[in-house]
């Protein structure tokens, strides 16, 4: 009697062991996609910023997508209806647009509006908060989903200034 639960208690050891280990491998090895918003150039006048999304994972990401409240977007714009700059950031959210596949380690972005000195020029409300929904698969269809906050700001200094780089 003994031995057969040393037995039953080693098999179920055995399945658990291998049940976490093909679970901690799905999730060590799979795609960690991410969302933020960067400085494409800045100066004194004005800063133009990208909306960049990259795969940090080790494997590649498919059908990867982006969506945001529409109220959340109209209080952080500011930027009229029609505005060019508000249409191609529109697009970044649109039902349509995803990306097929963001191979491991890769980014890509998208022209995501401007600030300015100048009134009535800027696109967004200065150090705003948007929130993004982000949804994408892996290459055997395992769905993921996260609302990312990405801070609508300047990212060359963390606290909203940095020197511009020597000549």
């Amino acid at each position: 009697m003994l031995s057969l639960f040393i037995s039953l208690s080693a098999v179920t050891v055995s399945i658990l062991s291998f049940y976490f280990s093909i679970k901690s491998w799905r999730e060590s090895n799979r795609p960690i996609v991410v969302t933020r918003v960067g400085t494409h150039v800045g100066g004194n006048i004005s800063t133009a910023l990208d909306l960049i999304i990259e795969n940090t994972g080790n494997r590649p990401a498919k059908n990867v997508k982006l969506s945001v409240d529409a109220e959340e977007m109209k209080v952080v714009m500011v930027a009229k209806e029609g505005d060019l700059l508000r249409i191609a950031i529109e697009g970044c959210f649109s039902e349509k647009t995803f990306i097929p596949i963001l191979e491991n380690g890769r980014k890509v972005s998208n022209s995501f509006g401007i600030f300015t000195v100048e009134k009535g020029k800027s696109t967004w409300k200065p150090n705003s908060i948007l929130h993004v929904n982000l949804s994408y698969e892996d290459l055997d269809g395992r769905k993921y989903t996260h609302k990312i906050p990405i801070l609508i700001a300047d990212d060359a200094g963390f606290a909203g200034t940095s020197w511009s780089e020597a000549k």
